[in-house]
Parts: structure tokens; C-alpha cells; sequence
């Protein structure tokens, strides 16, 4: 049964975590504050722009959400690794983030047009938002504009792409033009493994991160243990097979058929593996400094 020190402990713990009132009032305001943007933005999309459920926005939706993983594993590792008082992301965000995930999940796995001018809307809201309160309280890093212009990028992509006015629609002599529809070609589906080519790529690439693990640790280029390279290679490749080998799978069951764009999936997981590896160590090294 919960006593009054747990209760205290997890009070605690949270608190150190940069998760009190005040950082919990905070977040409520900037998710209502993205919530209204986004609803604007959505109503405004709905008007004025005509969305082509095409390759390019399931594209835009697999990278908003790879680049969102990346940045849900870089606020554990602040908050786990880092002292509170160096931490720039914070617990409190985590709900908005998994609300744009789950959005741009779905737009990976079905284009339709509601759905995808919803994801870009809430997107575009939330990165308004946020560049508006890092410029106010003037607390963001480098990091933090880096991340926000990846995604206006991805954005600016979805537009170019995938996005136009409906007034472009009915005055082009062309649907196909005006609406930057095309017909996806067939995408044959892969065999169930690598090539030769890509699984040397990655074991070369995953090489090349472990000996970065090694030095963010403040081991000289010299003083790298070929070992541990070995082993942090082959974990960063077994990482990266094991997680492909489940929707694979799971592709397989559903469909009798091997996924399509294995390869894309599999350097999309590798890189958010290998991120979390290095942002760990990197972390670490701070810590200790």
C-alpha cells in the first residue's frame, strides 16, 4: 500500500525532473496555444489548399515522425542523464509530442487528404508555437532552432510536393499539374533481408559510429579499444535488424507479402539507434565534465 514517502518520493523524483505546477501550467499553455493554431491552420488548409494523397506526404509523414522518435529518446536522455539545471527538454512536452507522432503515423500508413492537411496543420502549429516561446523567453539552444527548422523544412517538402490552392486546381489545364497528383508507380516488395551492398553499408557506417561512441567518451583516436568498436557496431546492426524484422513480419502476416521499402525502413531505424547511442554518450560526457 502507498505510504506518504512514496508519494513524497514521486514528488520528488518528478520535481527534479523539471515536472511541477508551474512547468505543468506552462506546457498546458503552449498545448492550447498549438491547439488553436493548428485548428486555424486546418480550417484555413480546408478552404484554400487541395491535398494530393501521394508518395511525397507518406514520405513527409515517415520523416515528421522519425525526426519525433528522435527527439521523445534526446528528452529521456536529458532528463535521465544530464543535472536538471542543463536539461533544455523537458518531461512536460512529451504529451504534445506523441499527439504529432501518432498523427504522422497515420499519415505514413494511409494518405488520405483530411488526415494529412490535420498532421500538417497540428505541425505547423505546434512549430509556430514553439519558435514564438523560445523567441519570448529567449531559453532556447542551438539545438532547439535546429530542430524546429528540420520540420518547417519537412513542411516546406509536403507543400512543394504534395500541396495546392485551390485556385491553382481549377485554373490549371492540367488536374494532374494543378494538383501535384501523380500516379505512384508499383513499388515491387523486397525479399525479406538486406542486399550485400546495404548490409555493408551499414556494417561500415555502424563501425564509424562506434569509434565516434569511443571518442565522445574521451578516448583518443589511438586509445580505441577494436573490441569495443566490434561489439558497439554489432549491437547498433542487431538493434537495427531486430526492430525492421517486427513490421516486416507483422507485414507479412497481414498481407502474405514481404514489406515494401524495407531498405528505407531499415537506415530510418538505424539512425535513430545510432542517434540515441551517440546522444547517450555524449550526454554522459557532460555529465561527468
Amino acid at each position: 500500500m502507498p505510504t506518504h514517502s512514496d508519494a513524497l518520493d514521486l514528488m520528488a523524483a518528478l520535481s527534479s525532473r523539471g515536472v511541477d505546477l508551474a512547468s505543468l501550467g506552462a506546457a498546458y499553455l503552449v498545448m492550447l496555444a498549438t491547439i488553436v493554431a493548428g485548428f486555424a491552420a486546418f480550417l484555413a488548409a480546408r478552404a484554400y489548399l487541395v491535398i494530393s494523397p501521394n508518395r511525397s506526404s507518406r514520405d513527409y509523414g515517415t520523416f515528421v515522425a522519425a525526426v519525433l522518435t528522435t527527439l521523445l529518446i534526446a528528452t529521456v536522455l536529458e532528463n535521465e542523464l544530464l543535472p536538471q539545471s542543463t536539461t533544455t527538454l523537458r518531461y512536460v512536452a512529451v504529451p504534445e509530442l506523441v499527439i504529432l507522432l501518432v498523427l504522422h503515423l497515420a499519415i505514413a500508413r494511409r494518405q488520405e487528404p483530411w488526415l494529412v492537411a490535420l498532421g500538417g496543420s497540428a505541425l505547423a502549429g505546434a512549430v509556430g508555437v514553439a519558435a514564438a516561446a523560445g523567441a519570448v523567453t529567449g531559453t532556447a539552444g542551438p539545438a532547439y532552432w535546429l530542430t524546429l527548422t528540420m520540420l518547417a523544412g519537412l513542411l516546406g517538402f509536403l507543400w512543394l510536393r504534395s500541396v495546392s490552392t485551390k485556385r491553382a486546381f481549377v485554373s490549371a489545364k492540367s488536374i494532374y499539374v494543378g494538383s501535384k497528383e501523380t500516379l505512384d508507380a508499383a513499388v515491387t516488395p523486397q525479399k525479406p533481408w538486406l542486399g550485400l551492398g546495404q548490409w555493408v553499408s551499414l556494417a561500415a557506417a555502424s563501425v564509424l559510429l562506434a569509434v565516434l561512441n569511443s571518442m565522445l567518451r574521451g578516448s583518443g583516436l589511438e586509445q580505441i579499444p577494436a573490441v569495443d568498436v566490434a561489439f558497439e557496431s554489432a549491437l547498433l546492426v542487431g538493434a537495427t535488424a531486430a526492430v525492421s524484422a517486427i513490421p516486416a513480419a507483422s507485414y507479412w502476416l497481414a498481407r502474405k507479402a514481404w514489406m515494401p521499402e524495407l531498405t528505407r525502413f531499415a537506415w530510418l531505424v538505424w539512425i535513430v539507434v545510432g542517434f540515441a547511442f551517440t546522444y547517450g554518450n555524449y550526454l554522459n560526457t557532460l555529465g561527468r565534465a
